[in-house]
């Protein structure tokens, strides 16, 4: 079933963003502008929509429910495997049943983030299980809510810099080519979208610093 259990409109870059976001060792506004794209706003919301996906709860519908079980059961049959090799499958079915409905409180996407986190975690009992799961499923909430912050703050950023970037709205004069140089790509690909930069401007003052 993999992460697609929901699903959103998509937004180029919104998913890579996303991802980027979650990585606090590697989010720079240099590389979420680069995924973003000439379109932020709409990745910026696309990708903060995606993490607001990660956190709804399991799926009430009959067919996806299932496949959230499936991809549940799984993983908790690997867990199974590793705590107790000697148990068949068989014989563990019915503590991978309970521990499915057990974990069914949780927002679908990180339930099964953190069984499959929890490979990593040594554990002795069959009986740890659910504490640890919801200990890492604490932490992989915490993740996107952080990621959801560091979208925010991009997103005001980069208002901020358009804000003061853009033409002063009572007049009508043209930027010259060395502010039109100054502006970063985003703004630049902003200001042709809506029309207070041409084609022509753009072109003379990279011409001009050449």
């Amino acid at each position: 079933m993999g992460q697609d259990i929901i699903t959103t409109d998509r937004a180029p870059g919104h998913l890579a963003l996303a991802t980027l976001a979650l990585n606090p060792r590697r989010w720079t506004t240099v590389a979420a502008r680069s995924l973003a794209g000439a379109d932020a706003e709409d990745a910026i919301a696309a990708a903060a929509v995606k993490l607001d996906g990660d956190l709804a709860p399991v799926p009430s519908d009959p067919a996806l429910r299932a496949d959230w079980r499936a991809a549940m059961d799984e993983r908790l049959r690997r867990l199974a495997v590793k705590i107790a090799p000697g148990m068949s499958p068989e014989q563990a079915q019915p503590w991978r049943d309970v521990m499915v409905d057990a974990l069914a409180d949780l927002p679908a996407m990180v339930a099964l983030t953190a069984a499959k986190r929890a490979i990593h975690r040594p554990m002795r009992f069959l009986n740890e299980v659910e504490q640890v799961v919801r200990e890492i499923a604490a932490t992989v909430i915490l993740e996107r809510r952080a990621a959801k912050a560091r979208l925010e703050l991009f997103a005001r950023s980069l208002r901020q810099a358009g804000a003061a970037a853009l033409p002063p709205q009572a007049e009508d004069a043209p930027l010259s080519p060395h502010e039109i140089r100054a502006l970063p790509k985003y703004l630049r690909d902003m200001g042709l979208r809506h029309g207070w930069l041409t084609p022509e401007a753009v072109e003379t003052a990279d011409r001009e610093a050449a």
